[in-house]
């Protein structure tokens, strides 16, 4: 059984510092039958093609790390409000690897900040939303997410959002405590994105 709480931060200790900064490892599928999967060097963006969305996922990690993505409109969707876009992206964790059309925060073993447009931003698991914050009205977005095993069964998530809005800086940091012992021995990130963004990664951490 996964439960999770929802912890709003206004305290010095954001749950981020200190922690591993990486660039996750992409993973993908060299056998659709034997679903084998095979590390290779990180991306600088994720992006689709073809289809409505696309879910990559990284490389396990099981200790306290973090690792930072900017969402940004992907070409030929600059004028598109983003209040009528739909469905935008999704980034978080994973206690199993997920297929390419599986999408983060849908499933039993996944938990993520899902954006739909015109929607409140959402922490989901298990398709269950949970609002965050209040809808997206301007991108590019900054995402920071810190895992942090605590016991054999509790791992903390951590998120912090960042924008500049009408030349306004925008920032959010919030919490879950996620009790899931396969999610403590294998955390493995998640990003789905639409054909509406992309997702890009620091050169550098």
């Amino acid at each position: 059984m996964i439960v999770f709480t929802f912890l709003q931060l206004f305290v010095a200790d954001d749950g981020v510092s200190g922690s591993d900064s990486i660039v996750p490892h992409i993973l993908s599928s060299t056998s659709l039958a034997k679903s084998e999967l095979v590390s290779r060097v990180p991306s600088k963006y994720l992006t689709t093609w073809g289809f409505s969305s696309t879910t990559f996922c990284g490389e396990s990690v099981s200790h306290a790390c973090s690792w930072t993505i900017t969402v940004e409109r992907n070409a030929g969707h600059w004028g598109e409000p983003l209040a009528t876009a739909g469905y935008l992206f999704a980034i978080g964790v994973s206690s199993v690897s997920l297929g390419s059309k599986e999408v983060a925060g849908m499933t039993s073993t996944s938990h993520a900040l899902v954006c739909i447009g015109g929607e409140a931003l959402s922490f989901v698991h298990d398709g269950r939303h949970d609002a965050v914050a209040a809808p997206l009205d301007t991108l590019p977005l900054t995402v920071t997410i810190a895992i942090r095993p605590e016991t054999p069964d509790v791992t903390v998530f951590t998120y912090k959002l960042a924008s500049v809005a009408d030349g306004r800086r925008v920032s959010l940091v919030g919490r879950r405590i996620i009790r899931d012992s396969a999610l403590c021995t294998a955390a493995f990130p998640v990003f789905t994105v639409s054909q509406r963004v992309k997702i890009l990664f620091p050169t550098y951490v």
